[in-house]
């Protein structure tokens, strides 16, 4: 049941919140949430129908849907049919939570619902740069680590504006010799990331007046992606504290490392290395490498045939699961789940599946292996393979018998 008496704290302290972000007032945006049994809504009715009017007391919302509204997916800004762009929250997710935290996750998701309402550069991230973001390089674990370590201190550093500065520089500095190490792309998905999901944090964190929490240790191990929640938070934080305003170059899209880096002076030393954090950098390295080793030798090690497929200007990807996507060493790129792949006449569809696809990148490959597979059906100018895992289209003429498998050249 719908919590009203929880919700109704949690939205009082939303509307009596102090200023988090210019032209940001969370109290008025539209607000979806899903108790575990009803979906209920704050803002005005949607355009489907299923909606009707939240009994009183209701914790402040005005419609009710029964069970889950299939919109409301996951903690984030949800668009519900006829365009209501709402903050939504699935309350079971959160676990026991008292009115301050559930008050705090409501702000981060309304300030999703004004990126959407507030076009910038700043909210734009490639998501596929994540999925080949280089997550075995010890350098980059450890140099994350390391500026990890230092914002953490500069955030603690409150009363002495030179030590909090010196700090600020060190992770700034540990930040240049990671970057100097990342593809430009995997550069820009980092500092996007920070101003879409860090900045979000950033208004939580204000919200309940405590910095982001720092890991060092564990930042070796995260992904690009769940770091950048409280780097960027802690980037914003500090630049709060510079007493300049930094906001509207953020909406340029100006990273806020580049924003900070302006405020806190330029001089690079680089800090002392931190033994522990080297250590568990290139343990994080091994330990990604090896599991990669033994999906690369899970998929040769397969029983039945062997398909490669080639195409020199590519074989056009146009589904696959991100969940269960590897970057492999030489370019190469492991779907474990679900693939679809079109092009020349050519059609394969993998659910349950492996392929190794290499080349190009994530939406075009030039290679695509295929391991495990039956004879064919080579009736009607077509070779087909299909199963309960795979559905494989190709023309018959365009495929040769190799030892242990088949090949394809569609140009």
């Amino acid at each position: 049941m719908l919590p009203a008496d929880l919700l109704s704290r949690a939205s009082d302290l939303v509307r009596r919140a102090p200023p988090l972000w210019p032209g940001f007032t969370p109290a008025t945006i539209p607000l979806v949430i899903f108790d575990g049994q009803r979906s209920w809504l704050r803002g005005p009715r949607p355009a489907d129908t299923g909606w009707t009017p939240a009994p009183a007391p209701g914790g402040g919302f005005d419609w009710s849907w029964p069970g889950r509204h299939p919109a409301l997916g996951a903690n984030t800004a949800v668009i519900l049919p006829g365009g209501v762009v709402a903050a939504g929250v699935l309350l079971p997710s959160l676990g026991a939570v008292d009115a301050p935290t559930l008050a705090s996750v409501l702000v981060h998701e309304a300030f999703h619902v004004y990126q959407q309402a507030t076009p910038s550069v700043a909210w734009e991230a490639a998501e596929l740069a994540a999925l080949t973001y280089p997550a075995g390089d010890p350098d980059v674990l450890h140099a994350r680590a390391e500026e990890t370590a230092a914002l953490a201190l500069a955030l603690t550093q409150r009363d002495c504006h030179t030590d909090w500065h010196a700090a600020a520089r060190d992770a700034l500095t540990w930040r240049a010799l990671r970057h100097a190490r990342l593809a430009d792309h995997h550069r820009q998905f980092e500092t996007r990331m920070e101003t879409r999901e860090g900045l979000a944090r950033h208004v939580e964190t204000r919200f309940l007046n405590v910095p982001p929490t720092l890991n060092a240790g564990q930042a070796a191990t995260q992904t690009a992606r769940a770091w950048t929640y409280d780097s960027g938070a802690a980037l914003a934080h500090l630049l709060d504290r510079t007493g300049t305003p930094w906001q509207a170059a953020a909406l340029t899209g100006t990273p806020l490392h580049a924003l900070l880096d302006e405020r806190t002076g330029n001089a690079r030393i680089t800090p002392a290395t931190t033994p522990s954090l080297l250590a568990a950098a290139q343990d994080a390295a091994q330990g990604h490498a090896r599991h990669l080793q033994v999906l690369d030798d899970s998929f040769h090690a397969q029983d039945g045939h062997h398909l490669t497929v080639t195409a020199t200007s590519g074989l056009h990807v146009t589904g696959f699961d991100p969940m269960n996507l590897h970057a492999l060493n030489g370019d190469r790129v492991l779907h474990t789940r679900l693939l679809t792949v079109r092009g020349s006449g050519a059609h394969l569809h993998l659910h349950g599946a492996a392929a190794l696809a290499q080349g190009h990148d994530l939406l075009s490959t030039a290679r695509l292996e295929v391991r495990g597979l039956p004879e064919p059906d080579t009736t009607g100018g077509l070779w087909q393979v299909r199963n309960d895992r795979v559905d494989i289209t190709l023309p018959v003429d365009r495929v040769t018998r190799t030892p242990g498998g088949w090949h394809c050249t569609l140009d």
